[in-house]
């Protein structure tokens, strides 16, 4: 089996198949990692984390490559000289083993993801031999992309999207064979990409980082508050543009977009809870009247807070247990 440097030594096994391995990786929350092993040195490693975990990755061993798709949340990394990049929902990231961040993290407290893991020095004759027939060869096939220096990132890639998609809804229906197919069908179509074809990469300061989060958790607890974000960035020296574009990076909205869809959300809970009046929850979430906060609870979700309330009602939540 590759080694991982998501969960290399820190996982257990919790499941195994014919077809697949599934791990829990020991962190704060949940870490689920489901693990189909298709030729030697070469994995489809399904990837499902609720955490706030920083990890600190063991040093993997060289010519390992990693092909990923992002399907929920983000995934912040920092490297050696304190810059922090992103991956995105819905990017594609390509690295390797000589350029791997000193620390990964998941700003959103989830991760959702599925990657393609080669392992160069694993690879057997017969599997280098198998791919030559498809013009793939498996030592000189991310030479183009220049990993040694930085990531392949992009969005855009149709082909990409569709690979990872139907891999995705794959999990746990396929067989190992047909996972083999579609992993030579994202190896061909990685020969056509160039470093020309990514993304550029935007590298953060990790003191810049600090400040933005400090802000954020600041305006999540206080809700009920009217608060100039302007000023906050003011006060904690980070110009509004800067802060926005790096909060957007973090968090995958703007602040004031954020703050909206954070207190909807908050909003649920609250509804839950027999004891609190609508009026109560508006004050609490820093709208002036109940009819504010009804409007902007329909628009996220599609019902009045009042009809949420009685729905769940309704279905016994409330019931003792």
């Amino acid at each position: 089996m590759c080694k991982n440097q998501w969960f290399e030594e820190k996982s257990k096994l919790i499941e195994e198949n014919k077809d697949y391995f599934i791990y829990r990786y020991s962190c704060n929350g949940s870490g689920i990692l489901t693990v189909y092993k298709i030729f030697d040195g070469i994995e489809i490693v399904f990837m499902n984390f609720n955490t706030y975990d920083t990890f600190i990755p063991d040093t993997p061993h060289k010519d390992i490559i990693e092909i990923s798709w992002c399907k929920k949340g983000r995934v912040e990394c920092e490297f050696t000289n304190q810059s922090i990049s992103y991956l995105q929902e819905g990017d594609f990231g390509i690295n390797g083993s000589d350029y791997v961040p000193v620390s990964y993290q998941f700003p959103l407290g989830i991760y959702e993801a599925v990657s393609l893991v080669v392992n160069q020095r694993e690879c057997s004759d017969e599997v280098r031999k198998l791919m030559k027939t498809f013009s793939i060869d498996i030592d000189s096939l991310f030479c183009h992309l220049d990993l040694k220096r930085a990531w392949y990132i992009s969005r855009d890639d149709k082909k990409l999207k569709h690979l990872f998609n139907e891999i995705y809804v794959a999990k746990k229906k396929e067989s190992n064979e047909y996972f083999a197919i579609k992993s030579i069908e994202l190896l061909y179509h990685i020969r056509s990409l160039s470093e020309f074809t990514g993304k550029k990469i935007t590298y953060y300061k990790k003191e810049q980082i600090k400040k933005v989060k400090k802000i954020r958790d600041y305006l999540v607890n206080s809700l009920d508050e009217k608060i100039s974000i302007e000023q906050c960035a003011v006060d904690n020296g980070i110009g509004i543009t800067t802060f926005r574009s790096i909060f957007l990076q973090i968090y995958g909205d703007i602040p004031t977009v954020y703050l909206k869809k954070y207190k909807m959300a908050v909003a649920t809970k609250f509804l839950l809870d027999k004891s609190l009046s609508i009026m109560n929850i508006a004050l609490q979430l820093g709208y002036s009247n109940p009819s504010k906060f009804s409007a902007a609870f329909k628009k996220e979700y599609g019902m009045l807070p009042k009809d949420y309330k009685k729905k769940n009602e309704d279905s016994g939540y409330f019931e003792e247990k």
